[in-house]
């Protein structure tokens, strides 16, 4: 007979309270505002903040997991926190509809902008528990994000928020590959901040352009169904690689063993 899980584990205070507040403040926001409607911010932002709480989650396991019998849990917890984005965007998408965001500027932006700053703390405070604030935001990290920001910015077609949106999503790509390279190459801790910890960079960097998009009234320029879907891609990819069943080398050695 099979057992039932309890639902006891797809609880959790902090993931829920990261992801679900974290949300509904820039929704109520925006909502009163005359911006953006609540739930058409939901379907947006759902999936970002998730991500941003999953991944920060995981580096600091990786970084700090010292009984290898607690992966499988620690795991289960951060695929929590993305749970609980994807059912914020999913409220989102059958109520607030897929219809791509239009331009509507806000009758004031101030409580948008209050609210985006609620939802960074709450992200900061997530990262720093997690693994420390410090090591988002190394020198590494931003000077790669700086190249990719200038250089997106030399013949930008879009407002700037669609432009560094777009600056994010490739910027996250490069130091997945950087770091990945870097830890398979056994530079395996200065490979989890560059991936691990670039990725979380680049997602509040897309969070934000999204959050201020609200306030000034540029919504149409960032296409943020497609761009979570990339996000997700890109994050699941970067989870497979470092927390995939054993890869072909391991079971040739294990026969040469």
């Amino acid at each position: 007979m099979i057992e039932s899980p309890p639902l006891s584990i797809y609880l959790d205070v902090s993931s829920f309270t990261l992801v679900f507040v974290s949300c509904s403040v820039v929704a109520i926001a925006s909502q009163m505002s005359g911006s953006t409607k609540g739930f058409v911010v939901l379907r947006d932002i759902g999936v970002p903040v998730a991500l941003i709480g999953a991944l920060a989650g995981a580096f600091g396991m990786a970084l700090n997991l010292s009984d290898p019998s607690l992966i499988y849990q620690s795991t289960s917890l951060l695929l929590v926190t993305a749970l609980y984005g994807g059912i914020v965007s999913g409220l989102g998408i059958f109520i607030g509809g897929q219809e791509p965001s239009i331009d509507s500027k806000p009758d004031s932006p101030i409580p948008i902008y209050l609210a985006t700053g609620v939802t960074f703390f709450m992200c900061f405070w997530g990262m720093k528990i997690s693994a420390g604030l410090e090591l988002f935001f190394a020198p590494v990290l931003l000077s790669i994000y700086g190249i990719v920001v200038v250089l997106a910015f030399v013949r930008r077609k879009k407002s700037v928020l669609g432009v560094l949106a777009d600056a994010a999503l490739f910027g996250s790509l490069l130091c997945v590959i950087i770091g990945l390279i870097a830890r398979f190459s056994d530079y395996v801790q200065a490979g989890l901040q560059i991936s691990m910890g670039g990725l979380v960079l680049g997602l509040l960097t897309y969070l934000f352009s999204v959050c201020i998009s609200y306030g000034v009234g540029s919504q149409g320029e960032i296409d943020a169904q497609r761009q979570n879907w990339h996000w997700l891609e890109l994050t699941g990819f970067l989870l497979f690689m470092y927390f995939a069943p054993e890869t072909l080398r391991e079971v040739l050695l294990a026969l040469d063993a």
